[in-house]
Protein backbone atom coordinates (compact mmCIF):
# COMPACT_ATOMS: atom_id res chain seq x y z
CA UNK A 1 0.00 0.00 0.00
CA UNK A 2 2.69 2.15 0.91
CA UNK A 3 4.94 1.91 -2.21
CA UNK A 4 1.73 2.02 -4.54
CA UNK A 5 0.82 5.84 -3.00
CA UNK A 6 4.69 6.22 -3.16
CA UNK A 7 4.62 6.10 -6.54
CA UNK A 8 1.11 7.02 -7.53
CA UNK A 9 0.33 9.92 -10.39
CA UNK A 10 -1.39 12.19 -8.61
CA UNK A 11 0.51 14.28 -6.08
CA UNK A 12 -2.45 14.49 -3.77
CA UNK A 13 -1.79 10.57 -2.47
CA UNK A 14 1.55 11.71 -2.15
CA UNK A 15 1.12 14.56 -0.39
CA UNK A 16 -1.56 12.39 1.90
CA UNK A 17 1.07 9.93 2.77
CA UNK A 18 3.89 12.60 3.43
CA UNK A 19 1.63 13.56 6.35
CA UNK A 20 0.13 10.21 7.26
CA UNK A 21 1.52 10.41 11.22
CA UNK A 22 2.44 6.54 11.33
CA UNK A 23 4.99 6.68 7.65
CA UNK A 24 7.78 5.49 8.08
CA UNK A 25 11.13 7.84 7.68
CA UNK A 26 12.28 6.06 4.40
CA UNK A 27 9.28 6.75 2.79
CA UNK A 28 9.15 10.38 3.76
CA UNK A 29 12.78 10.72 2.27
CA UNK A 30 11.78 9.50 -0.82
CA UNK A 31 9.19 11.83 -1.12
CA UNK A 32 12.01 14.48 -0.28
CA UNK A 33 12.65 14.39 -3.88
CA UNK A 34 9.43 14.12 -5.31
CA UNK A 35 9.06 16.58 -8.48
CA UNK A 36 6.10 18.55 -7.16
CA UNK A 37 7.69 21.00 -4.39
CA UNK A 38 4.24 21.17 -2.67
CA UNK A 39 4.64 17.24 -2.19
CA UNK A 40 8.47 17.88 -1.04
CA UNK A 41 7.43 20.12 1.65
CA UNK A 42 4.40 18.48 3.10
CA UNK A 43 7.22 15.34 3.98
CA UNK A 44 8.98 17.92 5.98
CA UNK A 45 7.62 16.75 8.86
CA UNK A 46 4.36 16.71 11.95
CA UNK A 47 4.73 16.49 15.55
CA UNK A 48 4.39 12.85 16.05
CA UNK A 49 5.83 11.42 13.10
CA UNK A 50 8.94 9.28 12.91
CA UNK A 51 11.80 12.02 12.91
CA UNK A 52 14.31 12.04 9.40
CA UNK A 53 18.04 10.42 9.99
CA UNK A 54 20.51 13.21 10.47
CA UNK A 55 22.29 12.66 7.09
CA UNK A 56 19.24 13.16 5.18
CA UNK A 57 18.44 16.41 6.96
CA UNK A 58 21.79 17.39 6.16
CA UNK A 59 20.72 16.93 2.52
CA UNK A 60 17.51 18.21 2.48
CA UNK A 61 19.08 21.47 3.83
CA UNK A 62 21.53 21.26 1.27
CA UNK A 63 18.90 21.03 -1.79
CA UNK A 64 16.63 24.43 -0.14
CA UNK A 65 19.75 26.23 -0.03
CA UNK A 66 19.93 26.17 -3.39
CA UNK A 67 16.29 25.91 -4.66
CA UNK A 68 15.98 25.60 -9.26
CA UNK A 69 15.35 29.13 -10.32
CA UNK A 70 11.57 28.38 -11.24
CA UNK A 71 10.82 27.78 -7.47
CA UNK A 72 7.69 29.31 -6.49
CA UNK A 73 8.65 29.82 -3.17
CA UNK A 74 12.63 31.87 -1.44
CA UNK A 75 15.22 29.81 -0.30
CA UNK A 76 14.02 32.00 3.10
CA UNK A 77 10.60 30.34 2.92
CA UNK A 78 11.55 26.53 2.38
CA UNK A 79 14.04 27.08 5.17
CA UNK A 80 12.20 28.36 7.14
CA UNK A 81 9.26 25.78 6.46
CA UNK A 82 11.33 23.06 7.51
CA UNK A 83 12.34 24.91 10.42
CA UNK A 84 8.72 25.41 11.70
CA UNK A 85 7.75 22.14 10.80
CA UNK A 86 10.46 20.19 12.77
CA UNK A 87 10.44 23.22 15.53
CA UNK A 88 10.12 20.16 18.52
CA UNK A 89 13.30 18.40 17.04
CA UNK A 90 16.48 20.68 18.53
CA UNK A 91 18.67 18.61 15.85
CA UNK A 92 17.82 20.34 13.35
CA UNK A 93 19.72 24.22 14.39
CA UNK A 94 22.42 21.85 15.63
CA UNK A 95 22.93 20.26 12.15
CA UNK A 96 21.76 23.55 10.36
CA UNK A 97 24.83 25.37 12.42
CA UNK A 98 27.39 22.38 11.18
CA UNK A 99 26.47 22.35 7.72
CA UNK A 100 29.07 22.96 4.82
CA UNK A 101 26.89 25.74 3.07
CA UNK A 102 27.29 29.26 4.38
CA UNK A 103 24.06 30.45 3.50
CA UNK A 104 22.15 27.59 5.59
CA UNK A 105 24.97 28.62 8.52
CA UNK A 106 23.59 32.12 8.40
CA UNK A 107 20.26 31.34 8.15
CA UNK A 108 20.69 29.14 11.65
CA UNK A 109 22.43 32.32 12.80
CA UNK A 110 18.66 33.88 12.73
CA UNK A 111 17.44 31.69 14.89
CA UNK A 112 20.16 31.77 17.94
CA UNK A 113 17.44 30.94 20.91
CA UNK A 114 16.98 27.31 19.24
CA UNK A 115 20.62 26.65 19.17
CA UNK A 116 22.92 25.23 22.31
CA UNK A 117 25.53 27.24 23.69
CA UNK A 118 28.28 25.22 21.56
CA UNK A 119 26.69 25.51 18.19
CA UNK A 120 26.11 29.52 18.85
CA UNK A 121 29.34 29.81 19.88
CA UNK A 122 30.75 27.81 16.38
CA UNK A 123 28.49 30.44 14.56
CA UNK A 124 30.54 33.45 16.51
CA UNK A 125 33.38 32.37 14.77
CA UNK A 126 32.42 30.99 11.61
CA UNK A 127 34.74 31.06 8.87
CA UNK A 128 32.82 32.99 6.83
CA UNK A 129 32.22 36.98 8.03
CA UNK A 130 28.48 36.56 6.63
CA UNK A 131 27.86 34.12 9.38
CA UNK A 132 29.68 35.55 12.10
CA UNK A 133 27.76 38.73 11.28
CA UNK A 134 24.07 37.59 11.03
CA UNK A 135 25.45 35.93 14.99
CA UNK A 136 26.35 38.56 16.21
CA UNK A 137 23.43 40.75 14.48
CA UNK A 138 20.83 38.24 16.03
CA UNK A 139 22.49 38.01 19.62
CA UNK A 140 22.74 41.97 19.53
CA UNK A 141 18.68 42.23 18.41
CA UNK A 142 17.77 39.48 21.28
CA UNK A 143 20.04 41.48 23.42
CA UNK A 144 18.71 44.81 22.87
CA UNK A 145 16.45 46.41 25.69
CA UNK A 146 12.83 47.08 24.69
CA UNK A 147 11.29 50.70 25.14
CA UNK A 148 7.32 51.52 25.21
CA UNK A 149 7.96 52.50 21.49
CA UNK A 150 8.45 48.95 20.71
CA UNK A 151 5.47 47.60 22.02
CA UNK A 152 2.60 47.22 19.71
CA UNK A 153 -0.85 49.09 21.03
CA UNK A 154 -2.97 45.35 20.62
CA UNK A 155 -1.91 42.21 21.62
CA UNK A 156 -0.47 40.43 18.43
CA UNK A 157 2.20 37.83 18.56
CA UNK A 158 4.96 40.93 18.60
CA UNK A 159 3.26 41.90 21.29
CA UNK A 160 3.82 39.04 23.59
CA UNK A 161 7.68 38.59 22.27
CA UNK A 162 8.10 42.26 23.53
CA UNK A 163 7.46 41.25 26.35
CA UNK A 164 9.92 38.06 26.78
CA UNK A 165 12.88 40.59 25.62
CA UNK A 166 15.09 42.39 27.91
CA UNK A 167 12.63 45.36 29.21
CA UNK A 168 13.53 48.94 30.34
CA UNK A 169 12.01 50.16 33.55
CA UNK A 170 10.12 52.63 31.66
CA UNK A 171 8.16 49.84 29.48
CA UNK A 172 7.83 48.10 32.73
CA UNK A 173 6.47 51.00 34.65
CA UNK A 174 4.14 51.05 31.20
CA UNK A 175 3.19 47.52 31.28
CA UNK A 176 2.30 48.12 35.32
CA UNK A 177 0.39 50.90 34.67
CA UNK A 178 -1.66 49.06 31.88
CA UNK A 179 -3.96 47.17 34.35
CA UNK A 180 -3.51 44.65 31.28
CA UNK A 181 -3.59 41.53 33.48
CA UNK A 182 -2.53 39.11 30.33
CA UNK A 183 0.23 41.25 29.62
CA UNK A 184 1.03 41.74 33.40
CA UNK A 185 1.31 37.58 33.30
CA UNK A 186 3.85 37.40 30.93
CA UNK A 187 5.89 40.34 32.14
CA UNK A 188 6.07 38.21 35.42
CA UNK A 189 8.24 35.55 33.94
CA UNK A 190 10.38 38.04 32.11
CA UNK A 191 14.37 38.06 34.46
CA UNK A 192 15.11 41.57 33.76
CA UNK A 193 11.78 42.50 35.89
CA UNK A 194 12.88 44.04 38.87
CA UNK A 195 12.69 42.94 42.17
CA UNK A 196 10.55 45.69 43.57
CA UNK A 197 8.26 45.09 40.39
CA UNK A 198 8.00 41.55 41.43
CA UNK A 199 6.95 42.22 44.94
CA UNK A 200 4.56 43.92 42.98
CA UNK A 201 3.25 41.62 41.16
CA UNK A 202 3.01 38.98 43.75
CA UNK A 203 0.52 41.04 45.60
CA UNK A 204 -1.73 41.73 42.58
CA UNK A 205 -5.28 41.22 42.79
CA UNK A 206 -5.35 39.02 40.22
CA UNK A 207 -4.50 35.35 40.82
CA UNK A 208 -3.76 35.10 37.33
CA UNK A 209 -0.76 37.71 37.65
CA UNK A 210 0.18 36.30 40.99
CA UNK A 211 1.02 32.98 38.68
CA UNK A 212 2.80 34.34 36.46
CA UNK A 213 5.77 34.73 38.75
CA UNK A 214 5.68 31.38 40.01
CA UNK A 215 8.32 30.30 37.86
CA UNK A 216 11.23 33.15 38.81
CA UNK A 217 14.59 31.29 40.06
CA UNK A 218 15.25 35.02 41.53
CA UNK A 219 12.53 34.45 44.12
CA UNK A 220 12.67 34.97 48.19
CA UNK A 221 12.12 32.13 50.73
CA UNK A 222 9.33 34.60 52.19
CA UNK A 223 7.99 34.95 48.51
CA UNK A 224 7.38 31.31 48.42
CA UNK A 225 5.76 30.36 51.45
CA UNK A 226 3.48 33.14 50.33
CA UNK A 227 2.97 32.17 46.98
CA UNK A 228 2.46 28.27 48.65
CA UNK A 229 -0.23 29.37 50.71
CA UNK A 230 -1.56 32.05 48.41
CA UNK A 231 -5.58 32.04 48.49
CA UNK A 232 -5.99 30.69 44.28
CA UNK A 233 -5.33 27.07 43.75
CA UNK A 234 -3.81 27.49 40.39
CA UNK A 235 -1.24 30.16 42.19
CA UNK A 236 -0.39 27.38 44.83
CA UNK A 237 -0.44 24.59 41.92
CA UNK A 238 2.07 26.40 39.93
CA UNK A 239 4.57 27.36 42.44
CA UNK A 240 4.27 23.78 43.90
CA UNK A 241 7.38 22.55 41.32
CA UNK A 242 9.59 25.19 42.42
CA UNK A 243 13.19 24.28 43.15
CA UNK A 244 13.71 26.52 45.91
CA UNK A 245 11.33 24.22 48.04
CA UNK A 246 11.98 21.61 49.53
CA UNK A 247 10.61 18.36 49.70
CA UNK A 248 8.57 19.11 53.05
CA UNK A 249 7.22 22.29 51.85
CA UNK A 250 5.78 20.84 48.89
CA UNK A 251 4.15 17.85 50.70
CA UNK A 252 2.13 21.06 52.49
CA UNK A 253 0.74 22.72 49.91
CA UNK A 254 -2.39 22.37 49.05
CA UNK A 255 -2.80 22.06 44.87
CA UNK A 256 -5.02 20.85 42.05
CA UNK A 257 -4.00 18.36 39.89
CA UNK A 258 -6.94 17.62 37.53
CA UNK A 259 -6.36 20.81 35.25
CA UNK A 260 -2.91 21.92 35.17
CA UNK A 261 -2.16 23.85 31.99
CA UNK A 262 0.67 22.24 29.72
CA UNK A 263 0.20 19.29 31.55
CA UNK A 264 -3.00 17.34 30.27
CA UNK A 265 -6.13 16.67 32.49
CA UNK A 266 -5.52 13.88 34.26
CA UNK A 267 -7.82 14.09 37.79
CA UNK A 268 -11.14 13.34 35.75
CA UNK A 269 -11.61 10.91 32.85
CA UNK A 270 -14.67 12.81 31.40
CA UNK A 271 -12.67 16.15 30.30
CA UNK A 272 -10.62 16.92 27.77
CA UNK A 273 -6.85 18.00 28.11
CA UNK A 274 -5.62 20.66 26.53
CA UNK A 275 -1.77 19.28 25.59
CA UNK A 276 0.44 17.03 26.32
CA UNK A 277 4.03 17.98 25.42
CA UNK A 278 5.84 15.66 22.95
CA UNK A 279 9.08 14.35 24.46
CA UNK A 280 11.52 16.47 22.62
CA UNK A 281 9.82 19.53 23.61
CA UNK A 282 9.57 17.68 27.61
CA UNK A 283 13.39 15.92 27.45
CA UNK A 284 15.12 16.61 30.79
CA UNK A 285 18.48 15.72 32.13
CA UNK A 286 18.20 12.14 33.44
CA UNK A 287 19.79 13.51 36.97
CA UNK A 288 16.63 15.69 37.10
CA UNK A 289 14.31 13.12 36.52
CA UNK A 290 15.87 11.04 39.01
CA UNK A 291 15.13 13.62 41.16
CA UNK A 292 11.63 14.34 39.88
CA UNK A 293 10.83 10.59 40.57
CA UNK A 294 10.99 10.44 44.22
CA UNK A 295 9.13 13.81 44.77
CA UNK A 296 5.96 13.93 47.41
CA UNK A 297 4.66 16.40 44.25
CA UNK A 298 2.86 14.40 41.01
CA UNK A 299 3.53 17.39 39.08
CA UNK A 300 7.24 16.55 39.60
CA UNK A 301 6.87 12.88 39.40
CA UNK A 302 5.14 13.57 36.03
CA UNK A 303 7.85 15.56 34.60
CA UNK A 304 10.18 12.41 35.16
CA UNK A 305 7.59 10.50 33.57
CA UNK A 306 8.68 11.69 30.54
CA UNK A 307 11.93 10.63 30.29
CA UNK A 308 12.60 8.19 28.30
CA UNK A 309 16.11 7.06 30.27
CA UNK A 310 14.43 6.37 33.14
CA UNK A 311 16.37 3.11 34.49
CA UNK A 312 13.93 -0.28 35.14
CA UNK A 313 13.46 0.26 38.79
CA UNK A 314 12.16 4.05 38.65
CA UNK A 315 9.96 2.11 35.52
CA UNK A 316 8.39 -0.09 37.59
CA UNK A 317 8.05 2.24 40.33
CA UNK A 318 6.29 5.15 38.76
CA UNK A 319 4.10 2.38 36.98
CA UNK A 320 2.47 1.71 40.21
CA UNK A 321 2.43 5.68 40.48
CA UNK A 322 -1.54 6.83 42.67
CA UNK A 323 -1.21 9.91 39.79
CA UNK A 324 -3.04 8.66 36.79
CA UNK A 325 -0.78 11.33 35.20
CA UNK A 326 1.90 9.82 35.75
CA UNK A 327 1.19 6.45 34.71
CA UNK A 328 -0.22 8.18 31.30
CA UNK A 329 3.00 10.07 30.69
CA UNK A 330 5.32 7.05 31.70
CA UNK A 331 3.21 4.90 29.12
CA UNK A 332 3.46 6.95 26.55
CA UNK A 333 7.33 8.14 26.27
CA UNK A 334 9.00 5.50 28.17
CA UNK A 335 10.02 2.27 25.50
CA UNK A 336 9.94 -0.04 28.35
CA UNK A 337 6.71 0.89 29.60
CA UNK A 338 4.91 -2.82 30.76
CA UNK A 339 2.68 -3.73 28.62
CA UNK A 340 -0.10 -4.28 31.36
CA UNK A 341 0.63 -0.59 31.88
CA UNK A 342 -0.34 0.88 28.14
CA UNK A 343 -3.38 -0.94 28.49
CA UNK A 344 -4.25 0.16 31.86
CA UNK A 345 -3.86 3.70 30.71
CA UNK A 346 -5.70 3.15 27.92
CA UNK A 347 -9.01 1.76 29.85
CA UNK A 348 -8.21 4.55 32.50
CA UNK A 349 -7.42 7.72 30.19
CA UNK A 350 -10.46 9.14 28.35
CA UNK A 351 -8.58 12.35 26.99
CA UNK A 352 -6.45 13.03 23.87
CA UNK A 353 -3.27 11.24 23.12
CA UNK A 354 -4.89 8.10 24.38
CA UNK A 355 -5.15 6.61 20.80
CA UNK A 356 -1.35 6.95 20.52
CA UNK A 357 -0.98 4.30 23.38
CA UNK A 358 -2.42 1.39 21.53
CA UNK A 359 -0.20 2.43 18.66
CA UNK A 360 3.08 1.55 20.79
CA UNK A 361 4.68 -1.79 19.66
CA UNK A 362 4.40 -3.22 23.08
CA UNK A 363 1.16 -2.41 23.60
CA UNK A 364 -0.56 -5.82 24.65
CA UNK A 365 -2.73 -7.47 21.39
CA UNK A 366 -3.85 -10.74 22.35
CA UNK A 367 -7.54 -10.91 24.35
CA UNK A 368 -8.57 -7.47 23.34
CA UNK A 369 -11.71 -9.03 21.87
CA UNK A 370 -12.59 -9.38 25.05
CA UNK A 371 -13.90 -5.48 24.59
CA UNK A 372 -16.59 -6.06 21.97
CA UNK A 373 -19.28 -4.95 23.96
CA UNK A 374 -17.89 -2.42 25.97
CA UNK A 375 -20.01 0.86 26.70
CA UNK A 376 -17.22 2.84 25.72
CA UNK A 377 -16.52 3.19 21.89
CA UNK A 378 -12.73 3.69 22.01
CA UNK A 379 -12.46 0.61 24.01
CA UNK A 380 -14.18 -1.41 21.18
CA UNK A 381 -12.13 -0.09 18.73
CA UNK A 382 -9.25 -2.47 20.44
CA UNK A 383 -11.27 -5.59 18.85
CA UNK A 384 -9.59 -4.96 15.78
CA UNK A 385 -6.26 -5.23 16.98
CA UNK A 386 -6.79 -8.55 18.22
CA UNK A 387 -4.88 -11.65 15.72
CA UNK A 388 -7.31 -14.01 17.14
CA UNK A 389 -10.38 -12.09 16.98
CA UNK A 390 -13.52 -14.17 15.71
CA UNK A 391 -14.34 -13.22 12.42
CA UNK A 392 -17.80 -13.15 13.33
CA UNK A 393 -16.92 -10.54 16.12
CA UNK A 394 -15.27 -8.17 14.12
CA UNK A 395 -18.10 -8.44 10.84
CA UNK A 396 -21.00 -7.30 13.66
CA UNK A 397 -18.84 -4.97 14.91
CA UNK A 398 -17.83 -3.14 11.50
CA UNK A 399 -21.85 -1.82 11.81
CA UNK A 400 -21.38 -0.76 15.18
CA UNK A 401 -23.05 2.62 15.54
CA UNK A 402 -19.90 4.67 16.42
CA UNK A 403 -18.38 5.73 13.32
CA UNK A 404 -14.80 5.19 14.79
CA UNK A 405 -15.61 1.59 15.98
CA UNK A 406 -16.96 0.88 12.36
CA UNK A 407 -13.38 2.44 10.55
CA UNK A 408 -11.76 0.29 12.91
CA UNK A 409 -13.21 -2.98 12.08
CA UNK A 410 -13.21 -2.09 8.13
CA UNK A 411 -9.28 -1.90 8.45
CA UNK A 412 -8.77 -5.05 10.50
CA UNK A 413 -7.39 -8.46 8.57
CA UNK A 414 -10.07 -10.33 10.65
CA UNK A 415 -12.86 -8.84 8.56
CA UNK A 416 -13.65 -11.60 6.07
CA UNK A 417 -12.64 -10.66 2.77
CA UNK A 418 -16.15 -10.21 0.74
CA UNK A 419 -16.86 -8.05 3.82
CA UNK A 420 -13.82 -5.67 3.45
CA UNK A 421 -14.79 -5.77 -0.94
CA UNK A 422 -18.05 -4.57 0.35
CA UNK A 423 -17.11 -1.51 2.57
CA UNK A 424 -14.89 -0.15 -0.27
CA UNK A 425 -17.73 1.17 -2.09
CA UNK A 426 -18.56 2.70 1.74
CA UNK A 427 -18.15 6.74 1.68
CA UNK A 428 -17.40 6.63 5.18
CA UNK A 429 -15.04 3.06 5.49
CA UNK A 430 -13.50 3.34 1.63
CA UNK A 431 -10.33 4.76 3.08
CA UNK A 432 -10.31 2.09 6.29
CA UNK A 433 -11.23 -0.94 4.11
CA UNK A 434 -8.48 -0.03 1.45
CA UNK A 435 -5.89 0.32 4.56
CA UNK A 436 -6.71 -3.00 5.05
CA UNK A 437 -3.61 -5.81 4.90
CA UNK A 438 -6.17 -8.48 3.44
CA UNK A 439 -6.69 -6.21 0.68
CA UNK A 440 -5.20 -7.74 -2.10
CA UNK A 441 -3.38 -5.99 -4.87
CA UNK A 442 -5.84 -5.52 -7.80
CA UNK A 443 -8.24 -3.70 -5.14
CA UNK A 444 -5.71 -1.33 -3.64
CA UNK A 445 -5.02 -0.39 -7.65
CA UNK A 446 -8.81 -0.22 -8.28
CA UNK A 447 -8.92 2.06 -4.96
CA UNK A 448 -6.12 4.32 -5.70
CA UNK A 449 -7.46 4.49 -9.47
CA UNK A 450 -11.04 5.73 -8.00
CA UNK A 451 -9.08 8.41 -5.89
CA UNK A 452 -6.92 9.72 -9.09
CA UNK A 453 -10.14 10.27 -11.12
CA UNK A 454 -12.11 12.38 -8.22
Amino acid sequence: MRDAMLHHPSPRIRGALATHPQVDSRARAKLLADPVWRVRMRAFGRPGQEPLPDDVLVRLLTALDAPPSDMPFSREELIGELFEATRYDRRLFRLAAAHPRPGVRRFAAGSFNRLDERSLQALLEDEVPDVRAAAVASVAHRQRVMEPADLPDQHCHAFWYVLQRPLSRALIDQVLASGDTAALGVMGKNPSVPPDVVEALLRHPDPSVRQGITGRVDLTGDQLVRLATDPAVEVRTAVSTHPGLTEQQRAGIDIDVTTVPGDGHFGSADVRCRWIPYPEEAAQEITDALRWAGSTNPLLRRRAARNAELPADIVTVLADDPDLGVRVLLAQHHPAAPPALLLRCYLEYHCCGRDRLSELPQFPIEGLARFADNPDPAIRRLVALDPHAATETVDRLSTDPDATVRQAMASSPRLPAPRVTALLNDPGLAEAAAANPALTVDHIQEILDRATVG
